[in-house]
């Protein structure tokens, strides 16, 4: 059974938990249907139905999920990549996926670099407060940041970045989508984790039945299942 976009409900639920996420494909999105999906989406119901919680999800900006979990208590944004700056934040249920990041160039391109001290006579994009972003930002590399990183791709079309740093997948993904040609990894700096990051005075009972679930979908071959399903989807929902 999957996500509706707006509402997950078990059916004996004993405990209610306020959702937030963003678009940040293959982890979560919604489609052209106006359904939630993606692997963190998918694997979250299963999470859901096994702890008996009734979630509403909403779909939001970034920022605003992440400072709705940091504000109020019963509220949970992901996928989160976990940092230590975030970690007292938050409660955290992980990790929902793993993502690499890394600087990406279309395929082609005159740009020499091999770490991110490389980059720093290139025009950086980035997604504006995503921990990627921020990440370089500390290294000391300016990065020119987008309000949604899917903008990132048109970006580099239009030869107004030359480089973007992001996840792994979701650079690929939104480079299919706007179908600015094949992308090229010029390196990888980090491998992160992305959980579901909670207000800390949240309840903490359904949160350690959701780990338990979680930990045991990871045994036993659900988890792997559910990653290779999306992969393989191109963004379309199966019923």
């Amino acid at each position: 059974m999957l996500a509706a976009a707006a509402f997950l409900a078990a059916p004996l639920a004993a405990d209610t938990l306020t959702l937030t996420t963003e678009s940040y494909p293959p982890f979560n999105f919604e489609t052209e249907s106006g359904e939630l999906d993606g692997i963190s989406i998918r694997v979250m119901d299963q999470l859901l139905e096994a702890a008996g919680v009734d979630a509403e999800i909403r779909l939001l900006p970034w920022s605003r999920a992440y400072a709705e979990a940091q504000s109020v208590p019963g509220t949970c944004v992901f996928s989160t990549t976990r940092t230590q700056e975030r970690e007292d934040l938050f409660t955290w249920v992980g990790p929902l996926v793993e993502n690499q990041w890394h600087a990406f160039v279309l395929k082609g391109a005159e740009v020499q670099a091999a770490s991110l001290e490389d980059l720093e006579h290139y025009r950086v994009g980035g997604y504006r407060d995503d921990a990627v972003a921020l990440h370089v930002e500390r290294q000391g590399i300016p990065v020119d940041t987008a309000p949604n990183d899917r903008l990132n791709a048109r970006k580099l079309a239009a030869n107004r970045i030359d480089v973007w740093v992001s996840g792994e997948l979701l650079a690929p993904w939104y480079a299919r989508l706007e179908g600015i040609g094949e992308l090229e990894s010029l390196f990888a700096f980090n491998d992160t984790v992305m959980s579901l990051a909670c207000h800390p005075e949240t309840e903490r009972g359904p949160l350690d039945r959701m780990q338990e679930e979680l930990d045991a979908m990871r045994a036993d071959g659900r988890y792997a299942a559910i990653v290779e399903a999306v992969l393989n989807s191109n963004g379309e929902r199966d019923e």
